[in-house]
C-alpha cells in the first residue's frame, strides 16, 4: 500500500499535455509503461506558476514494505516549515466548517473521517459522474481568472 496526498489548482496552458504525450511517446518507445510514471511539474509548466504559488504538493506518505508500516514524510533542514509535509497515515475530520488533518493514525482511525477511498488496486470503487465531481469542486473552490495572477 502506498498513500499519496494531492492538492491541485487549474491551468490554461495548452502545451502541458503536448509536452506530457511527447515524454509518454518517448517512454514507450523505451519500453517503460505509462503507468509507472507521475509528472511533477515546474515554474514553465503553467505559464510560470509553480506548484509553490498555490501550495501544489504530492507527497507519499506511507508505505507498507514486507509488512512493515513506513511513515514518509519530508521535512528539509533548511526550510521555514512550509515545505515539511504531513507523516504517516492520515486522517481528516470535517469540524465545524473546517476539514481538519491528523498525522500518524493508527490504522482503525485512518479508516475512518472524511476521506473516502475512490481506487484501490486498480478498481474503481466510486462511481460517480463527472457532472458531480464538477458541482462538489466548483462548490469548494475558486480558479484564479486567467492572467489574474501577477508576480
Amino acid at each position: 500500500m502506498l498513500a499519496l496526498r494531492t492538492v491541485t489548482y487549474c491551468t490554461e496552458n495548452e502545451e502541458t499535455p503536448k509536452r506530457a504525450m511527447a515524454i509518454l511517446s518517448r517512454l514507450a518507445d523505451k519500453g517503460f509503461a505509462s503507468a509507472n510514471v507521475v509528472f511533477g511539474i515546474g515554474s514553465y509548466t503553467y505559464q510560470v506558476v509553480s506548484r509553490d504559488t498555490f501550495g501544489f504538493a504530492m507527497k507519499a506518505i506511507y508505505a507498507e514494505v514486507g509488512g512493515e508500516s513506513v511513515d514518509i514524510f519530508k521535512d528539509p533542514a533548511t526550510d521555514d516549515g512550509t515545505k515539511k509535509s504531513a507523516k504517516g497515515l492520515l486522517r481528516v475530520e470535517y469540524e465545524g466548517t473546517n476539514f481538519v488533518l491528523y498525522e500518524e493514525q493508527t490504522r482503525s482511525e485512518f479508516e475512518g473521517g472524511a476521506l473516502v477511498p475512490v481506487f484501490r488496486d486498480g478498481n474503481l470503487l466510486v462511481d460517480e459522474p463527472l457532472s458531480t465531481i464538477r458541482d462538489r469542486l466548483m462548490d469548494s473552490w475558486q480558479c484564479p481568472a486567467p492572467g489574474s495572477v501577477r508576480f
